[in-house]
């Protein structure tokens, strides 16, 4: 890194649980720690620390501060996601990384804040194309989601997202929101795991009329099993709107033409191993998550009917 500037953490990260449960992912912890530029509470009261204001960032840029590849700062982050450090919310022009239980700006005001989060964006590491951009302005590198809220081409899969700003990505969850509170005809507002779905489904460039679409179809196939049982959250929604857009992606996508021989020749000189594990992609670790809260869902309100 360029330049040194103090921040503030506390001595209970130096107690060997921590480096014994994520080792060198540590360093990368710290700089997340010094790179927390705002924060928010959730319903459960757990307060988040928005790394860069919640800029998306590419894993090169990740790496570049460290000198290390893109692969070492992707298994840092899987280390400290596993172990309830950081969450992180994936999409096609990058990682959002929020910090668990940030106390950053705890027991300060806001006059210090902001001039932390000043000094703070003067001198921390950006891509080069930030770094061009940044000479005269030190606020415009903490932009959060605005201008930066971008889809791009996805090196993984080749799908073109639309550009879209922070005004518009919040409009549309919005829009989301208000639509999955008015088909839930009860409450008005909704959890923190719904406000993270609708958030990834939105960054994941679900159309708003594919998920509302989604929200309905939901909405007509559940057979409560009694008056009291309902639809309570959005993340129950979730798979019938993912399941929604793949099938208009498989019809609206043209398909790739096949080159004569190409079939064959792809075909694996040597066998494959049976209960081998297969790749996941990006997109099935996401459905797997929404899965797994679902089941969450699904189990408390398990209980509170055996109750």
């Amino acid at each position: 890194m360029s330049e040194s500037y103090p921040f503030a953490t506390y001595s209970g990260l130096l107690e060997p649980k921590h480096y014994k449960r994520i080792n060198k992912a540590l360093w990368f912890f710290l700089w997340c720690i010094s790179s927390t530029t705002k924060e928010k509470m959730d319903d459960d009261g757990v307060t988040w620390g928005l790394v860069l204001g919640g800029k998306p960032m590419k894993l090169s840029d990740l790496a570049d501060p460290f000198e290390v590849n893109d692969k070492t700062v992707s298994r840092w982050i899987d280390i400290l996601e596993e172990h309830h450090y950081i969450q992180v919310i994936r999409a096609p022009y990058g990682l959002i990384i929020e910090v668990r239980n940030s106390k950053k700006y705890k027991n300060r005001s806001d006059n210090n804040v902001l001039s932390e989060v000043r000094e703070q964006t003067k001198l921390s590491d950006h891509s080069t194309i930030d770094q061009t951009e940044m000479s005269d302005h030190t606020d415009r590198n903490v932009r959060s989601n605005k201008d930066i809220i971008k889809t791009l081409s996805s090196s993984s899969d080749s799908e073109q997202h639309q550009i879209i700003d922070e005004l518009e990505f919040k409009r549309r969850a919005k829009e989301v929101e208000d639509y999955f509170i008015i088909k839930r005809n009860s409450g008005f507002d909704i959890n923190y795991d719904d406000e993270k779905a609708i958030r990834q489904a939105i960054a994941d460039g679900i159309p708003v009329e594919t998920i509302k679409s989604g929200i309905d179809k939901s909405f007509e196939k559940y057979t409560p099993k009694h008056r009291l049982d309902r639809i309570r959250t959005f993340t129950y929604c979730a798979p019938a709107i993912y399941d929604a857009w793949v099938k208009e992606k498989a019809i609206t996508e043209p398909l790739e033409p096949v080159a004569l021989g190409s079939i064959t020749e792809n075909v694996p000189s040597e066998p494959v191993a049976l209960g081998k594990t297969s790749y996941r992609s990006k997109q099935q670790k996401e459905l797997d998550e929404l899965d797994r809260l679902i089941a969450e869902e699904e189990r408390k309100l398990g209980t509170s009917r055996s109750s």
